[in-house]
């Protein structure tokens, strides 16, 4: 088992040993892993994962599925809008941003919450687009049993004193009241005259205690560089992305890196008129766990290293819920 470094500055790991097409794993592979996932995220932020056990074919189905629906007339798809105060539905070109100063981002999503296996038939876009509920329920249920090999593989690396800690605190992914979020986006192709600043999605870090994107080939999603650059986060067939997000730093003290990236508009003509497509599940801890207690390691000397500030304990609910205030959004 090894990793190695892209041109993208991204590392990639191989995890196939504790992969979804293994029942069982040995503590030894989960531990070998931790310590690559450690590394990589404590210092990118972000790794490329192969043999995860989630396939190209299954995923290409997801991406075919759900692009019947954005393709779709406008007039069919805001019948499925976002509802206010949930998760769930649709958003337009132009709904969201991260920074109120630039124009909003140039591209669609659906959402699905942890609510959606609990939604009733009508309220999934499936008149649309046939088997779209089924799928989305598929991706972001293997994707949670993949998160949590993630997660366990992590508390190991990071050598806390409970391994199964993560694991634990990540039990309700889907639940009525979670905030773990499948996503499935569409990039259209570009043929109208951008706004100044405009891009397909801005600079931002995500509010997750970890991420999942199953990018397509088209590329243009960059990673912020140490040096405080963009490089790009070139796609790697047969992988899916992993980045740290803001509340997984925040909980381990600053030890995993939250980087941010975005997805920029391509210069080259062909990419321009391409589309583009990633999936995405963003994954967060059960709402009443606390993100600013100290975690507890085996190695009891790195109790007292803690840089979480402690003033006034906070929930993983309260400190997206604060987080959130940050993300501009108009409804139109």
């Amino acid at each position: 088992m090894e990793t190695k470094i892209e041109k993208s500055y991204i590392p990639i790991i191989d995890f196939e040993t504790c992969g979804l097409e293994k029942a069982t794993y040995s503590h030894e592979d989960l531990e070998a892993l931790g310590k690559l996932l450690v590394h990589a995220c404590s210092e990118v932020g972000f790794v490329y994962l192969q043999n995860t056990g989630i396939s190209s074919d299954f995923l290409k189905e997801v991406n075919d599925v759900t692009e019947k629906f954005f393709t779709s007339l406008s007039s069919e798809k805001k019948r499925y809008d976002r509802k206010p105060n949930t998760n769930f539905g649709y958003i337009g070109i132009g709904k969201e941003s991260f920074n109120p100063n630039l124009p909003r981002d140039y591209k669609e999503a659906f959402n699905a919450d942890g609510a959606s296996f609990f939604r009733k038939k009508e309220d999934w876009p499936d008149d649309i687009a046939p088997g779209f509920s089924n799928v989305m329920l598929d991706f972001m249920e293997r994707s949670r049993k993949l998160s949590l090999r993630v997660l366990h593989a992590l508390a190991i690396g990071l050598e806390l004193k409970d391994e199964e800690f993560f694991y634990k605190c990540h039990s309700d992914m889907h639940s009525r009241e979670t905030y773990t979020t499948g996503r499935t986006l569409y990039y259209p192709p570009i043929n109208d005259e951008l706004k100044p600043g405009q891009q397909r999605l801005l600079e931002h870090s995500d509010f997750t205690s970890i991420s999942l994107v199953f990018q397509d080939m088209v590329g243009g999603l960059q990673v912020q560089h140490v040096n405080g650059e963009y490089v790009d986060a070139t796609p790697v067939e047969k992988t899916v992305l992993v980045n740290i997000g803001d509340t997984m730093q925040y909980w381990t003290g600053g030890k995993l890196k939250s980087t941010k990236h975005r997805v920029i508009v391509p210069e080259n003509e062909c990419l321009l008129k391409s589309v583009r497509r990633s999936l995405a599940y963003f994954v967060h801890p059960n709402n009443d766990v606390y993100v600013n207690k100290p975690l507890e390691y085996k190695d009891e000397s790195l109790n007292d290293m803690c840089n979480v500030s402690q003033d006034k304990l906070i929930t993983s609910k309260e400190y997206l819920m604060k987080k959130s205030r940050a993300l501009w959004e108009v409804e139109t």
